[in-house]
Order: C-alpha cells, then structure tokens, then sequence
C-alpha cells in the first residue's frame, strides 16, 4: 500500500514536495515517506486507496498460495507491525460472515442503500439507520425528518441518545444535506476554495445516489472527514471495507497504535462481548521501550488494573538482569518493612510500663506466652512466605482472567522482555525497539506457540 499511496497515480508525493521547506531534508523527507501514513489514512480520499491495496494484496497471496500449495486445507493467520496491524484492525473489524450479515461492518443499514435525499419520513430515515427503537422518543419530542436536520449533538445528547447512534444521526443528515444540494445545482464548496466546481457541476444525476455522493466528496478540495459508528462504538473513515477471500484465525498485531487510534476516534470501552466477524483470535505484541505501542486490554476491563502477560525468554526463562531487578526490589522491600517493624517494637517497648518479674511455673501451670517482639519475628517470617506464595498465585490469577471475547476470553497484551543493554537506557533504543519484532526469537516462539496450539501440539517449554 505505501508504493500505491505515494505512486505517480495519486500525485501526493509531489503536493507534499512543493510544500516542505528545504531545511533539514533528510528528516523532512523521512517524515514525508514513513510518518505521514499516518494521517493519510485518517484521510477519506487516501483512507481508500490504502485499505483497498492491503485487502486486494492479501487476496492475492492467499490465492496464489493456494496454487502453489493445492492439498492445503490448514488455517490462515495474519499479522501488521505498527499502521499495518490497525489497518487489519479496521478491515477485520468490517468483515461479514457467509452465514449473515451481523455487525459491526460498515456496510450497515445506513450506508447499504443509498443516502437518499428524497426521505419524507422520520421512520423511513430512522428504519435506514437501524434506529427504529428511538422512534417513540423522537415522537415524543414531535420531531419529524426536517427538524432532526436541524439538530445538533448537544440537542441529541439533551435527548438521551448515546453517543453511537448521535453519530449515526449526524453523519446520515449530513450526507442528505450533501446530496440535496448536489441534486440541487449547489454543491458545498469551503470559501475561497472554488477550484472544483467544474469537476462537481459535470456529475449527472443519472448515477446512483452512493456514486454522486462519493463523486461529490472525492471532488471537494476540502470535504468533511466522515465517521461510522457501530454497536461497539468503534468510530472510522467511512468508506468501503473489501471483503477478504479467507477468514483469518489469528491476528497477531506487532507495536501497534491501535488502542490510541481508538481512543482518538472517541472509543473509551470496547465491548467485552464484542469479537472479530471472521477472526476468534488477537494478540497485541509490544516491546515496553516501543514508543508507537498502546494496551488493549485496559480498554475492555477498564474496573481493575492488570498488568500485561510476558512472553517467556526462548530460552525457558526470565532474562537475568530482570529476575535480579526483581529480587533487588523484593528485598528492598522486604529491609523497609523490617526496619519499620523494628522502629515500631522499639517505640512500643520504650512506651510500656515495667511490668514485675513472674513466679516461677509450678506443676500443672502453663507457660506463659512469649513476649510480643518474639511473636512478632515468627510473624514476619510466616509473612515473607505468605507473600510469596501470594505472588505466584496472582501469576496464574493474572494469565487465567477472561478479557472479552476480542481473544476468545484469553490475555490479549503480551510484553517482550527487554535486552540487559536496552535497560541501561530506553530512550536510545526506542527507535530500534519499534522495529525489533521480525528478528525477535522470543516473538517468534509465541506466534508458533499460538498457532501450533490450534492444532492440538502443545509446546514443553523447559522452565528454570
């Protein structure tokens, strides 16, 4: 997609080129070619292009696998690094199943039919979106088509209608409103920017209305950036998602943004019930220095902290220089809680009373108990060792918690452990750390690990 998106066939390249000032060049013109996708595919005109090579090119290759390989019958799985895993994001967000046409996609009910600007009724209008249970309220509220063209998402909000169905409102009025003023003659132009009203005024009205509509949109110099919001309340660039020719088993998603995206498209929560149309499995694999990495389970089980699962060193254990950060912390911790309890006892013995010196013990009495310091050190041995035990008990608690339906209620976040050089420094090896997954061995064996166990091999990994 990056050949197709920066290709002689959109001309981008050389739009950005008559643009960027001379100075640094060297960075400016990494900027230009790397980070730029990002907000090119926050773009409606490019979102396209990009979405439609990554599908059409994955296709491709599963055909062409199949060719080569015709007694195939196993499962496919996919992986992206960085924008790459939030494009598969997006395009396995919007797939259909064979069997019907369940949600989320983007082909819903107010996208599959056209947006027609000649709606005369609130439920018509209401029964293209999939919002009929909203009907009584509106009626309530004595609104018909034309005053909801004229509210706005405080208005809505006012209301009591949740935030995903107020986009749908919006976004659908607005492409009417658009659709009108096409048919009318009058096509929304921003000011001072007249350049496309040639190209706008050579539309015909005998396409269909999606056609005018998108013609309308991809002619604009500057057109609205426009947003489909689904049950789950994921928020993207409304275009036409393709369908794949297969259904993935696994997505593995390496230093991905795609918890940020979603939070920028105003998505707080993901939906614990909510699950890929045609995928059962998701794992988002990060190193803990990538700085273009975000968490996704947080997302889903927003109620309690939890940390990210580690991926085991290939070897069959915690690297050295982390187990030894961990007993130095564990030790700290355990001289601070001594000392305090040693001050305490102090203060405590400083604070008592004398107290007269007990008769001996004769036959048939019991001894007296020990005094409380004595007690006090057996407890804080039998502490240690509770604590312990209490911190490989939260291990399995922590690898057994069921988060949503996004990894079939399995752990979706899984940290690399990082290299004895990386932790000298994280900033010096953030831009390597991003980069590091294709070569990682550790990577490697979890993927191999995830898909071999789909097929009923379990690895033996040697534990230390």
């Amino acid at each position: 997609w990056h050949s197709a998106l920066h290709g002689d066939a959109t001309g981008v390249d050389k739009d950005i080129q008559r643009i960027t000032l001379p100075s640094i060049s060297r960075l400016r013109h990494f900027t230009n070619d790397t980070l730029l996708d990002l907000f090119f595919y926050n773009s409606p005109t490019y979102c396209q292009t990009i979405v439609d090579t990554v599908a059409s090119e994955l296709s491709r290759l599963h055909s062409l696998f199949l060719q080569r390989n015709p007694q195939f019958t196993g499962a496919v799985s996919v992986a992206g690094h960085s924008l790459g895993s939030l494009i598969l994001f997006d395009l396995l967000t919007n797939q259909k199943t064979d069997q019907d046409n369940s949600k989320p996609v983007t082909q819903d009910k107010a996208s599959r039919g056209p947006v027609n600007g000649d709606l005369h009724s609130l439920e018509e209008a209401l029964e293209r979106m999939d919002l009929m249970e909203y009907s009584n309220l509106f009626r309530k509220e004595e609104l018909d088509i034309e005053s909801l063209a004229l509210c706005t998402e405080n208005d809505l909000k006012d209301m009591g209608i949740p935030l995903g169905p107020r986009k749908k409102i919006l976004c659908f009025m607005r492409k009417r409103e658009i659709l009108q003023e096409v048919r009318a003659g009058h096509p929304p132009l921003t000011a001072g920017l007249q350049g496309a009203k040639e190209e706008v005024g050579a539309l015909g009205l005998g396409t269909s209305d999606d056609q005018v509509l998108l013609g309308t949109l991809s002619s604009i110099s500057v057109s609205p950036v426009d947003y489909e919001y689904f049950d789950v309340g994921i928020g993207q660039v409304s275009i036409n998602y393709p369908k794949l020719a297969f259904h993935p088993q696994t997505f593995f998603a390496f230093g991905s943004p795609i918890g940020m995206f979603l939070t920028v498209r105003g998505l707080k929560r993901i939906d614990p019930n909510y699950s890929f149309p045609t995928c059962k499995c998701f794992y988002n694999i990060y190193h803990p220095f990538d700085p273009v990495a975000y968490r996704i389970e947080p997302m889903i089980v927003s109620d309690m902290e939890i940390e990210p699962m580690l991926i085991p060193h290939h070897k069959g254990r915690k690297r050295m220089h982390l187990e030894l950060k961990e007993s130095l912390t564990r030790m700290s911790t355990d001289l601070k809680n001594n000392v305090l309890g040693s001050l305490r006892t102090a203060w405590q013995s400083f604070a008592r009373l004398p107290v007269a010196a007990l008769p001996p013990v004769t036959e048939g009495e019991t001894a007296p108990e020990p005094p409380p310091e004595e007690s006090e050190g057996i407890k804080t041995e039998e502490a240690e060792l509770h604590s312990k035990e209490e911190e490989k008990e939260k291990e399995l608690e922590e690898q057994n918690i069921k988060v949503g339906m996004l990894n079939g209620g399995r752990r979706i976040d899984y940290v690399l452990q990082e290299k004895p050089i990386e932790s000298f420094n994280e900033y010096l090896f953030a831009l390597q750390s991003h980069l590091c997954y294709w070569e990682s061995e550790d990577t490697a064996l979890l993927v191999l690990k995830e898909i071999y166990e789909k097929l009923g091999i379990t690895l033996e990994q040697p534990q230390p």
